[in-house]
């Protein structure tokens, strides 16, 4: 008789900060979990991790429900043989930072078994990707897939092997592609001790709204190409009295003029979506102006303002704020609105002056329309693929 997915084994691929929170929380929540990671990052990520199976979850994890998970976990399984973690089991957590979809779809694909759920955090479109990475390999396998808008935590390493977790998320939003497998995708995610009951559910308008919904693009990219001169010289020197390694681009970077940025970004985007007939996180003009921005929305908590801008960061061009966020999230845009005739000047000129910036070419590298699966499809013939997966 086959057993309900949720008595089955949690995979969890990822070992960085959010993999390892999801392992120790669900750990410590009485579910059976097994944490794999790259072989080639695992002994840096992971470390001593690969050996005892302990992870130790920290931190004050604020949320309006007030739930707090904290100790030392003891993971079941902790590998670098995805087969091994795969295998038998019936949620499959990918989380991971979208740069890397790539590389762990190419080494999950062969080992999918039917019946399994995969999801995504955050999704970046991932779904997308996914979808189409089985299509051209002939895989038939019968699985779920679905994504959400960002990740469930405001987490960090420590050292590998304990993590803190500052916040929980109030709100996320998800959906699966196609739309129609949702039901099922939200069963397995009944009583998800990560999510419930700390967490605000949003079903999203297709996959496409769920890589729109993520707020990271629009607060990360213009907070970090505005202020790419402040992190360098507090790298190198110290400037207006920040430490080195101590940038914080909520505490220090935001202001009135960034705000203003990020907020016709946002239109930019609301335009995009709405060329597409797509709906998508709705936020009214003040809500940018706050140290948090946006993100203030979407991790609002007790207290939270004063959380938030303590973490550090970004530290250099090569942080993901500048080398995802740009080529996943921004360039994605880009890409919609090019292929239906938006004309988003701010989203265009935020990833030139980021290609500048990290001295590369985001528009060739970015996450395309053909990789996606949707470069040859019109408007119609998209929204019935991601809706009910008629190609």
């Amino acid at each position: 008789m086959e057993r309900n997915i949720s008595e089955k084994p949690i995979a969890i691929l990822g070992g960085g900060a959010t993999g390892q929170t999801f392992a120790a929380d669900l750990a410590l929540a009485g579910r059976k979990v097994r944490l794999y990671e790259l072989p080639e990052f695992a002994p840096k990520s992971l470390g001593d991790v690969l050996k005892t199976h302990e992870i130790e979850l920290t931190g004050p994890q604020l949320n309006f429900k007030w739930i707090k998970r904290v100790g030392t976990a003891k993971i079941d399984m902790v590998t670098t043989d995805i087969s091994e973690a795969l295998r038998g089991a019936g949620l499959v957590i990918v989380s991971i930072p979208a740069i890397g979809h790539k590389k762990f779809f190419e080494k999950m694909i062969p080992h999918l078994e039917d019946g399994q759920v995969v999801s995504i955090f955050a999704d970046n479109f991932g779904s997308l990707l996914l979808r189409e990475m089985m299509r051209e390999k002939g895989c038939d396998v019968k699985v779920v897939i679905g994504g959400w808008s960002t990740m469930p935590y405001g987490t960090r390493v420590i050292r590998p092997g304990k993590v803190e977790c500052l916040s929980r998320i109030y709100k996320i939003s998800w959906d699966t592609l196609p739309s129609k497998d949702g039901d099922k995708f939200l069963e397995a995610f009944k009583d998800f001790p990560p999510l419930h009951p700390a967490v605000k559910i949003e079903r999203a308008d297709t996959v496409i709204a769920v890589g729109f919904n993520n707020p990271n693009p629009v607060v990360h990219v213009p907070g970090s190409i505005l202020n790419v001169g402040a992190m360098e010289v507090s790298e190198s020197e110290g400037t207006l009295g920040i430490e080195k390694g101590k940038f914080s681009m909520y505490k220090y970077g935001m202001s009135p003029a960034v705000s203003r940025v990020q907020y016709a970004f946002y239109q930019e985007l609301r335009k995009i979506a709405d060329t597409i007939g797509i709906k998508i996180t709705e936020y009214h003009e003040e809500q940018f102006y706050t140290k948090l921005s946006v993100m203030g929305v979407e991790f609002k908590n007790p207290f939270g303002e004063a959380i938030i801008p303590s973490i550090a960061g970004p530290l250099s061009v090569e942080d993901r704020y500048f080398t995802e966020d740009i080529p996943v999230g921004t360039v994605a845009y880009y890409n919609f609105a090019k292929k239906f005739g938006v004309d988003v000047p701010v989203i265009e000129s935020l990833i030139r002056l980021g290609c500048i910036i990290c001295r590369r070419d985001f528009f060739k590298e970015g996450r395309s329309l053909r990789e996606m699966g949707l470069e040859d499809m019109t408007k119609e013939q998209m929204l019935r693929y991601v809706r009910e997966g008629i190609r």
